[in-house]
């Protein structure tokens, strides 16, 4: 089910559509009067980072779509004299969430990748300590236009349509706002 985004100002509209926490959508920018259809579904691509002893660790991506977990761990190859940085991938133990976490020392950076392009990344700090994204059917966005950035607009329609308007009350002159339709 896709959110159809809409620019009816005479400036290009870049918009931010997150579901729930996770960045879905970051537009490079919707022209004048112009519209683009953004999937309210899909597969994302994970990778894991971490630095041990100074040299930096990456994980494989891996293919991701709905409710995950991801534990990242540092295994010794004994017979090598090495390390090596592993994540496993399992379920969620909630149906709305990605969840992250890590038994290294160093943080660990979740890096959220859709075709190619990073939308956002998870940091874990501490280990043991779980860190989540809500990935629930609310789907929040904004845009910026000529450099203002909107007010946030909520949504928990999957065919939603979000207009970038120009605002002409006498009061906001010059401001831009987002209808859902």
């Amino acid at each position: 089910m896709p959110i159809t985004l809409r620019n009816t100002t005479q400036y290009i509209a870049q918009f931010v559509v997150r579901k729930g926490g996770q960045v879905i959508a970051r537009l490079p920018g919707i022209e004048p009067n112009a519209q683009m259809v953004v999937p309210t579904e899909g597969t994302y691509q994970v990778t894991a980072m971490t630095i041990i002893d100074g040299n930096t660790y990456t994980s494989a991506p891996m293919d991701v779509t709905g409710a995950v977990s991801f534990l990242a761990q540092v295994l010794q190859v004994r017979e090598q004299g090495t390390y090596e940085f592993d994540v496993v991938q399992g379920y969620s133990t909630r149906p709305d969430q990605m969840q992250f976490q890590k038994t290294t020392l160093a943080p660990v950076t979740f890096t959220i990748d859709k075709d190619g392009v990073p939308m956002q990344a998870v940091v874990v700090p501490d280990s043991f300590t779980m860190q989540t994204l809500d990935i629930s059917d609310t789907f929040y966005v904004y845009a910026v236009v000529n450099g203002v950035t909107t007010a946030t607009v909520s949504t928990t329609n999957l065919n939603a349509q979000v207009t970038a308007t120009s605002d002409t009350s006498t009061l906001e002159q010059g401001y831009f706002t987002l209808e859902i339709g």
